[in-house]
């Protein structure tokens, strides 16, 4: 009996560290400014490339490179935005250089939110025979958030 490809897929995970604070209706811990450890797996199913890759790892290890020891913020909370400084306002406002701010296109920065920004940058960099993509971000040991894109 022969075999033959039904599926293929490539697996990633790496780390990196960021800080955030989320927006909140109620009183908790997460309205400070704190920092995680994230983890990120990353699965992509698809067909070779003329290069015969699914997706180049380099893109995601450069997605990594934006983030790692940066401060996530919501583009919502962006006051005023210089050529070096950032000012960054909700219930607290604080004056950032523009370099150590990851802004994310979303109303919070949660990891459910983290997750999907990951997702749609992996997804500006797919090709065409990239099918599907699963992004997990993991805020600690025990929580994580999980999106799936489908074409």
């Amino acid at each position: 009996m022969e075999f033959k490809v039904v599926e293929r897929k490539i697996g990633w995970h790496k780390d990196f560290d960021s800080s955030h604070f989320l927006a909140l209706p109620y009183d908790s811990k997460c309205l400070r400014i704190h920092g995680h450890t994230y983890n990120v797996d990353v699965e992509i199913w698809g067909d070779l490339d003329e290069r015969g890759m699914i997706f180049d790892f380099n893109h995601l290890s450069n997605l990594i490179k934006e983030v790692d020891h940066r401060i996530l913020t919501s583009i919502e909370w962006i006051k005023e935005e210089g050529d070096h400084i950032i000012i960054v306002q909700n219930d607290k406002e604080l004056k950032l250089p523009k370099k150590e701010v990851v802004i994310v296109d979303a109303p919070n920065v949660t990891a459910e939110l983290i997750a999907e920004w990951f997702a749609k940058r992996i997804a500006e960099k797919a090709g065409e025979n990239v099918k599907r993509i699963k992004v997990r971000v993991w805020e600690d040991p025990r929580s994580y958030a999980e999106i799936v894109l489908e074409r």
